[in-house]
């Protein structure tokens, strides 16, 4: 007895991989949806606490006793190439229809790199009538735990502040450097700067 011949059926065969094919594609906007949404996330939360940072420094302004503008950054310029090509891509996007996420979130990104960042970079750093501002933001004078200067390679201002992980550091222009110890002097004596017992040099 012959065994029956299962024949292919060519339509059926381009249905399933149609099918897989339309799964295939969902799945990849879906990850890029995902890529997306944390992108806009995470630099909405850089561009607000650039903003809160520069308006924080307009407020401080007045206070301030001895600052400067600190050095440009070493990558500002790959940063602002990067934040010109992120608006390139939002604006394409928002040219072609595409959803909200994809325009926002390669705005925000634009923003960030073009506006907040070289804002930021720009704020004066020193010392103002109630604390240090240095390369990771400012510290109250109460709140430095510990303190020391460090003139190589470079002159700096170390900071570690109480109840913060990490230090600030600040950079101090070799001109500055004796106004700036004499500041600290200053408000050591007044007992507004009091620092705990040093250990291993901080």
């Amino acid at each position: 007895m012959k065994k029956p011949v299962i024949k292919d059926h060519p339509a059926r065969d381009r249905c399933q991989s149609g099918e897989e094919d339309h799964v295939g594609l969902v799945t990849q906007q879906r990850a890029l949806t995902v890529i997306l949404l944390g992108f806009a996330l995470y630099f909405s939360v850089l561009v607000a606490n650039a903003l809160r940072f520069w308006l924080r420094a307009r407020r401080m302004r007045p206070q301030a006793m001895l600052i400067w503008t600190p050095a440009r950054p070493r990558h500002q310029v790959l940063h602002m190439g990067l934040g010109v090509v992120c608006l390139a891509v939002a604006a394409l996007n928002s040219s072609m229809g595409r959803p909200f996420h994809h325009v926002y979130s390669q705005g925000v990104m634009a923003a960030y790199f073009i506006v907040m960042a070289p804002l930021v970079a720009r704020i004066p750093i020193g010392l103002y009538e109630s604390g240090v501002w240095g390369d990771a933001g400012f510290v109250p004078y109460e709140k430095i735990a510990r303190m020391a200067f460090l003139e190589t390679p470079e002159i700096a201002l170390v900071v570690l502040p109480r109840g913060r992980r990490g230090t600030v550091r600040l950079r101090v222009p070799p001109e500055e450097y004796g106004a700036v110890r004499k500041i600290i002097e200053e408000k050591t004596r007044a007992h507004q700067v009091n620092v705990e017992q040093a250990i291993l040099g901080l």
